[in-house]
């Protein structure tokens, strides 16, 4: 059965909870509302799916924690000096 999302209704409590959330962070609540309903699909999704979880990219992106620190290097493979080592079964690490 399709459901027309015109005729998708919020009691009042989740009028006011979603209102709360955006308020809080800044965003329109449609915006909220959307991530919401990512969020949902994709914790669904991956109970469907055999359990398999997000990738921790996935969830540092999700998060905003991709490229979040200010002042160094973007990508440490960049500069071969980081790159030393790499790879290697040596567990010892190199004084820099």
């Amino acid at each position: 059965m399709s459901i027309d999302p015109a005729q998708i209704h919020l009691d009042r409590e989740h009028q006011k909870r979603l209102a709360e959330l955006a308020e809080k962070t800044g965003r329109p609540w449609s915006d909220v509302l959307t991530e919401a309903l990512s969020e949902y699909r994709r914790t669904h999704s991956a109970e469907e799916n055999g359990g398999s979880e997000e990738s921790f990219y996935d969830a540092a992106a999700r998060l905003g924690l991709i490229g979040c620190v200010k002042g160094r290097p973007s990508d440490l493979s960049s500069n071969p000096r980081h790159m030393e080592g790499f790879g290697s079964s040596d567990t010892r690490t190199s004084a820099g």
